[in-house]
């Protein structure tokens, strides 16, 4: 199905779209239909099987936010129309995507999953588009941002630099394209709800003396878990492609598919899991391997956090006690400068004492 096609399909029944509800029972019954993967089943974590068996009955969708079935669903190479649709509604403009990149990435720090790209696409216009979905919001995202998309800048002008030395031709920065980065996250990190009235967060740099000038960085961070909060009546085109990210309730699958029937296509795509029962373990399992790894190395960040807090503390406390030691050296100071002088008066009246005797 081609962009067109797709922006054209035809609604239908959205019921239609999931298929028959299955009870609790059929769907465990069909899993032990195949040992493997009913052994696999049970493996999974309580909350998982419950969202595999909610799905598999028919009454809610898959989450998004787990990778596998984001992977699936945004696959540049079997659904670029899906990709681009959802890239063009973040920019307000269309997009076509030239090629697929590898998200393979130099280590700048400690961390081997700093700058694992989901999704990295270069568009015709050259520009290079890192989309990252976050299950857990990771802590630091300014800073980790930043090394995402100055890490893909760098190795665009790497990379061109080197062409252009093949090429024997001379090198120049008007090459190196613009590098957006999108961030999605289920549980977003204390700092977006400071705003929580606010889910698409744009920024780029900027000069204060209005210096027009592009440094070819753009980001754009969604916290999916305050967009769910607020109130959407008319849904827009990225509206609804949050709530499909996002959501995996059949009300907001209706107003989706209601708004936009275009969508519904997506979402038969996704039910289609539910009549196959090794792929659909498979991708739990797989989604709960990932977030098991999100989840330690948040708790390794939210440990790094909590220790650098406590530290700032006792650097507070430190300069307290520093500082209430100088007063007390100053005071003691001041002591010994008065001591001095009743030492002084004292000598001084027993000369005058002296004195009057004779």
């Amino acid at each position: 199905m081609n962009a067109k096609e797709y922006r054209n399909t035809a609604a239908k029944d959205w019921e239609e779209i999931r298929g028959p509800i299955l009870t609790r029972g059929e769907v465990l019954l069909r899993l032990q239909e195949y040992p493997d993967v009913h052994e696999q089943f049970l493996e999974l974590t309580e909350e998982f099987q419950e969202e595999l068996i909610a799905f598999a009955m028919g009454v809610q969708s898959a989450k998004m936010t787990y990778d596998p079935f984001f992977k699936h669903i945004f696959n540049p190479t079997e659904h670029p129309e899906y990709l681009e649709d959802f890239l063009g509604s973040c920019f307000g403009e269309e997009v076509e995507i030239l090629e697929i990149l590898p998200n393979e990435s130099k280590r700048i720090t400690e961390e081997s999953s700093l700058l694992v790209a989901d999704l990295l696409v270069r568009l015709k216009s050259g520009a290079i588009v890192n989309v990252e979905i976050q299950r857990i919001g990771y802590y630091f995202p300014g800073a980790r941002c930043a090394c995402y998309s100055s890490d893909l800048v760098m190795r665009q002008y790497s990379q061109i630099r080197a062409q252009r030395r093949k090429e024997k031709k001379r090198f120049s920065y008007g090459d190196v394209k613009k590098v957006y980065t999108i961030v999605l996250m289920q549980k977003s990190t204390r700092e977006f709800h400071e705003l929580p009235d606010e889910y698409l967060h744009y920024a780029k740099q900027t000069f204060k003396t209005g210096l027009k000038m592009d440094l070819l960085q753009e980001y754009l961070l969604v916290p999916l878990d305050i967009f769910l909060k607020l109130p959407h009546n008319e849904i827009s085109r990225l509206e609804a492609w949050l709530y499909f990210i996002a959501s995996d309730q059949m009300s907001d699958i209706k107003k989706v598919c209601d708004a936009y029937p275009e969508f519904c296509e997506l979402y038969r795509e996704v039910f289609q899991f539910r009549y196959h029962p090794k792929e659909l373990v498979s991708m739990f399992s797989e989604a709960l391997r990932i977030l098991d790894q999100d989840t330690v190395q948040y708790m390794i960040d939210d440990m790094k956090r909590e220790l650098e807090e406590k530290a700032a503390q006792l650097d507070e406390k430190a300069a307290q006690l520093e500082e209430k030691a100088t007063q007390l050296e100053e005071k003691t100071a001041q002591l010994e400068e008065k001591d001095a002088e009743i030492e002084k008066l004292k000598a001084e009246l027993a000369v005058l004492k002296g004195i009057k005797k004779e």
